[in-house]
């Protein structure tokens, strides 16, 4: 049996709108299988620009079962909403690289302990959203910290029940590379 779920998303960026489309394979009473759809429509002409699908096999029942569960730090949609366990929402719209450019991070899979993995989709200068493949295969976590200034994003993620880790990462806008600068345990008190 297929359950899906649409969500269209007309206020979290002042350039596009999303379509967020879902569809859920239960087999076994388990939901072991997840088809991602996303449609970016250009918000000035209503023509989709771009289409971008994906699958999971580990989302929980609630992952994209909530079209309010958005961010957006762009259009301050949700934007102080508490992250309870990492999960910032099921999409959120940020500028990641440092260019004034709408992108967006989508949830991957509902994670474990430390949250939820995301992919992170960068803007390019055709309007269009390329996989950035360091954010999403390296840092995988959302940022509890955005600097413009220092051109770093900071997760915070638990290691073990006593602490986190804090990872750094930083961007050089000249070569448009990560790399990790920093990553300590903290107490999680």
């Amino acid at each position: 049996m297929t359950l899906g779920q649409i969500c269209n998303h007309i206020d979290i960026s002042k350039t596009f709108d999303f379509k967020i489309e879902i569809s859920r394979i239960n087999r076994n009473a388990q939901m072991d299988s997840c088809v991602i759809k996303v449609a970016v429509f250009d918000k000035s002409s209503s023509k989709q620009i771009q289409a971008i699908q994906y699958s999971s096999v580990s989302f929980f029942n609630d992952a994209f079962g909530d079209c309010g569960n958005v961010r957006s730090y762009t259009t301050n949609v949700n934007r102080d909403s508490v992250a309870v366990d990492n999960d910032y929402g099921d999409i959120i719209v940020a500028d990641f690289n440092f260019d004034n450019k709408d992108d967006f991070a989508i949830k991957n899979n509902s994670g474990g302990n430390g949250g939820p993995e995301y992919r992170f989709y960068i803007q390019d200068t055709n309007d269009e959203f390329i996989l950035d493949k360091f954010l999403s295969e390296k840092m995988i976590f959302f940022p509890i910290q955005i600097n413009k200034t220092n051109h770093t994003l900071t997760t915070l993620v638990h290691a073990n029940a006593l602490q986190l880790t804090e990872t750094k990462y930083k961007l050089n806008i000249s070569t448009k590379k990560w790399k990790t600068i920093k990553s300590k345990l903290i107490s999680a008190n």
